[in-house]
């Protein structure tokens, strides 16, 4: 359960927290919006995958402790740069971190194209990987994944093992990249 249920009451509250935004005038949007210490690396993961050509965002928590409170559910989620950059783009990607113990990315949201395509070069990359498990499953229309122009994206629920290993970071960000490309070059 959140504690704040959207990002102008977290706001009032809260001062432990930066905001990264990279706007790239690209198509493409990754965003990271549990990172810094709420879901250590996903800021990490997420700035990999946008390199220097993809839009980039980050809404990182800077507490001491219990960072957990600055989390706010991805269909709630509505800081508007955030929005305002997921708007605009036709490809929106949301890195999360889930606490599961081994090894694996849940892949969701509604771009079941995008979704098989990411779960291919994962399976390449030797990256374990379901698809839409109800818990990640991502499919609210609200969820930030799912609020660019096209109405679908995709969300990646990393767990901590792949999370704390620089390795995963860059084999997930090579998986990632590739399929954005093939769908960037299968579409024109």
């Amino acid at each position: 359960m959140d504690t704040y249920h959207c990002y102008r009451e977290l706001q009032r509250c809260e001062t432990a927290f930066t905001i990264e935004l990279c706007d790239r005038g690209s198509p493409v949007t990754i965003l990271a919006p549990h990172g810094g210490r709420i879901e250590p690396h996903t800021t990490d993961i997420a700035r990999l995958i946008a390199g220097d050509d993809f839009n980039y965002y980050s809404f990182n928590g800077l507490k001491e402790g219990c960072n957990r409170i600055l989390h706010i559910t991805s269909h709630r989620f509505d800081e508007q740069r955030a929005l305002a950059l997921a708007q605009r783009s036709e490809t929106v990607i949301v890195v999360h971190g889930c606490t599961r113990k081994e090894k694996l990315v849940f892949l969701g949201g509604l771009d079941n194209r995008l979704k098989q395509r990411i779960g291919a070069n994962l399976e390449r990359e030797r990256i374990p990987h379901v698809h839409s498990v109800k818990r990640f499953s991502g499919i609210h229309t609200d969820n930030i994944c799912n609020r660019g122009i096209t109405g679908k994206g995709v969300q990646l629920e990393i767990s901590r093992p792949l999370r704390d290993d620089p390795k995963a970071w860059s084999a997930i960000a090579r998986g990632v990249r590739a399929a954005i490309d093939f769908e960037n070059t299968s579409c024109r």
